[in-house]
């Protein structure tokens, strides 16, 4: 069976809605959980599959936040959640890396062509392109458990929870681009909280097309912000390759010298105009979308939440 499937099975009926949260969202990460490991067994051993990284990192991230979801109603292991972070943590910059790559391809696309700029971008490639090996101890795992027998329904939970979340997303939507980024985190945990539960309440699939669509729109957005903090990196990778072919030689080599800083001057400026430019276009299309999107947001809203609700009789 599928994990799609097993999900299902755990979320749907009628009898689900008026058991103890806890008990439903502890089968719902003990799944996500086996999902991950298998994902991580297949990375560890899929040299050749470029998707394998991003497959293993997806389903770490389900993990993790259905975790903290649900730590108000589920008690799992402690030691696993650090593991668990210090993996994410340390997969973090491989994805980042593909990520800069790809801007800086398009950079040197949209940019007048330089030969200091293409030497820069293959430095790139090569200090990028080397297999990080990633450590993950599986056992023991979150052995995810119910708090409390006498905690909320689940449907009352997932009511306050999605009525919480989506507050504060429109808030962080409304807030400019300094939250944007927190926003997008925050719309990431109101899709796959309401994934599971597509099949039992029809209108969930419009929140999470939604959420689809919005953390697309502003990923490219943190993307291009985060390119920026690479340019100093940038730099670096020119000097240490340039100069310690320079430093090698006898005498002073001035001119040498001079070149090899002038090499990493020159790109590092053109990119840093380049990056204000996409950072100013990308937020530019988001700003002229966003009221619509929140506008979709209130109707969504105004669908799901009384489908919880009707779910709320269901379990009296």
């Amino acid at each position: 069976m599928t994990e799609k499937k097993q999900i299902k099975a755990i979320t749907t009926g009628k009898r689900i809605w008026h058991k103890p949260a806890g008990e439903v969202l502890a089968d719902v990460i003990q799944e996500k959980e086996k999902t991950f490991l298998k994902a991580w067994a297949h990375y560890q051993k899929a040299e050749d599959d470029p998707e394998a990284l991003h497959d293993m990192r997806v389903d770490l991230r389900r993990l993790r936040v259905w975790e903290k979801l649900a730590r108000d109603q589920v008690k799992t292991h402690k030691p696993t959640r650090k593991r668990l972070k210090a993996l994410a943590k340390a997969s973090n910059p491989l994805r980042d890396h593909e990520v800069t790559l790809d801007w800086l391809d398009a950079a040197r696309r949209d940019l007048p062509q330089s030969d200091a700029l293409n030497q820069l971008v293959e430095y790139g490639h090569k200090a990028y392109t080397e297999r990080t090996e990633l450590a993950f101890s599986e056992k023991p795992g979150l052995k995810p458990k119910l708090k409390n027998k006498k905690g909320p329904s689940l449907a009352l939970w997932l009511h306050q929870t999605v009525d919480q979340r989506i507050s504060v997303i429109d808030e962080q939507l409304r807030a400019g681009a300094d939250m944007a980024h927190e926003a997008r985190i925050g719309i990431k945990y109101l899709r796959y909280l309401l994934e599971p539960f597509i099949s039992e309440l029809p209108a969930a699939k419009d929140t999470v097309a939604w959420c689809k669509h919005v953390q697309d729109a502003l990923g490219d957005f943190h993307d291009i912000e985060v390119f920026r903090e690479h340019l100093p990196e940038f730099a670096r990778w020119v000097i240490e390759h340039e100069l310690a072919e320079v430093a090698a030689l006898q005498g002073e080599q001035s001119q040498a010298i001079t070149k090899v800083f002038a090499n990493a001057r020159d790109p590092i400026i053109a990119l840093s105009g380049w990056q204000h430019q996409q950072y100013e276009r990308h937020w530019s299309i988001w700003a002229d979308k966003r009221d619509k999107q929140l506008d979709i947001l209130q109707r969504n809203t105004a669908n799901l939440l009384p489908q919880i609700e009707e779910k709320l009789d269901v379990g009296q």
